[in-house]
């Protein structure tokens, strides 16, 4: 214990340490205490200031011919029997954020001690949860995110390169020199390029699928414990999600459009740019949503790879983009309901070609149901709520294997 004291000393981190009945010379080497009793908090300070806890609380002074330790888990153990409101609980706030900071690896010159209980600190059910809600989403930021550097620049890089090949590749596809428009067959390649643009915004997101089996261990090793509602994992992991994905499409979508041409002549540039990011972010959410999914129910990676795949390339057979639906057979036809990249490809080519020349291929090809952009993002909501839904079950059923 000594040799972990020298150590958290001179790299200038935080150790957090549970232990049962130290010794005196143990106890010494702390720096600060969490003295937890019944799921309250009855201490939370530095230790010198143990002696006014004793004397606020008990009206008397650090016990000398006990051992200090096991005199405050008898304390602690007979705490049920006091009056919640006699008791002067000694809670220092910045005890916590140090705490924080060591569960993130940051910096701090405390070496803390908990003795005897669970997570539950001296604050309201409501304080309490948005408190447990912004730890889970710090740590998930700094380690996944911040620290996880790799993963993201992998991330960056793959959503910005494969935009700037689509691009190359259909390059100003959407730009005629027709006074009357887009062409039947010009039409048809900015079709491709929507199809191409759904295959980045529903397969990238299978990098993430390490990220989310890391995530779901350490759900697994903390809901043994009970530290914090699965629900709380889920919003954490979807919102830092939402907001990459809002990056990543926004740098899609700039690039993209201005390369491809994806223009739509009826619209204000500023609206037709937003309109497009708007449904790359909610189509990269569905995709995610789905990884995350199958991370969550299939024990491993490689499963869970496999069976997300599957089902987007039944998606894509599906969305109309290789065959349009009214030259579908009628079997493929049925399931097409189940496709959300149907929806995404659908609003992405209303969003270009509604009320251009071009528009007359939204009715041959079938693509006018829904029939307006709003319809096909609600539908895709409501993919999202769905998937959500199927991924807190999961969280609730994980369990710890060892």
């Amino acid at each position: 214990m000594k040799l972990l004291k020298d150590l958290s000393v001179k790299m200038h981190v935080a150790t957090l340490i549970i232990i049962h009945q130290p010794s005196p010379d143990t106890f010494a080497l702390f720096d600060s205490l969490i003295l937890l009793s019944k799921g309250r908090c009855l201490f939370s300070d530095s230790c010198s200031n143990l002696a006014t806890f004793y004397r606020s609380n008990y009206d008397e002074s650090i016990p000398t011919n006990t051992i200090l330790a096991d005199d405050l888990i008898v304390k602690a153990s007979a705490y049920e029997s006091f009056d919640d409101n006699a008791m002067r609980m000694t809670v220092d706030p910045s005890i916590t954020e140090d705490f924080i900071e060591a569960e993130e690896g940051g910096l701090s010159s405390i070496t803390s001690l908990i003795v005897d209980g669970n997570d539950s600190l001296n604050f309201t059910s409501i304080s309490r949860a948005f408190f447990k809600l912004f730890v889970i989403f710090h740590r998930n930021l700094v380690n996944q995110y911040i620290r996880n550097i790799t993963n993201v620049g992998a991330r960056l890089a793959s959503y910005s390169g494969l935009s700037l090949i689509i691009g190359a590749v259909f390059w100003k596809v959407g730009i005629t020199d027709s006074d009357r428009g887009l062409t039947f067959e010009e039409s048809n390649i900015v079709l491709r390029t929507n199809l191409y643009l759904m295959n980045v915004s529903y397969l990238l997101p299978f990098s993430t699928i390490p990220v989310f089996f890391a995530d779901k261990k350490f759900l697994a090793a903390e809901s043994a414990l009970g530290l914090y509602p699965t629900w709380m994992y889920g919003m954490s992991q979807v919102f830092l999600e939402f907001l990459f994905l809002t990056l990543m499409s926004t740098i899609e979508a700039a690039i993209v459009i201005p390369m491809c041409g994806l223009y739509n002549p009826t619209m204000p540039a500023a609206v037709n740019f937003l309109t497009t990011a708007a449904i790359l972010i909610v189509s990269g959410l569905v995709g995610s949503t789905m990884v995350f999914c199958c991370s969550i129910w299939l024990p491993t990676q490689d499963l869970a790879f496999l069976t997300g795949s599957t089902v987007v390339t039944i998606s894509l057979s599906l969305s109309g983009g290789f065959l349009p639906f009214t030259e579908m057979p009628d079997l493929p036809h049925t399931f097409q309901w189940i496709s959300p990249i149907k929806y995404s490809f659908q609003a992405m080519t209303i969003a270009q070609l509604k009320g251009t020349s071009a528009e007359k291929v939204i009715d041959l090809a079938g693509y006018d149901t829904p029939a307006s952009i709003s319809d096909n993002m609600w539908i895709l909501y409501g993919i999202f709520f769905a998937l959500s839904f199927l991924t807190a079950l999961g969280m609730a059923r994980v369990k710890e294997v060892r």
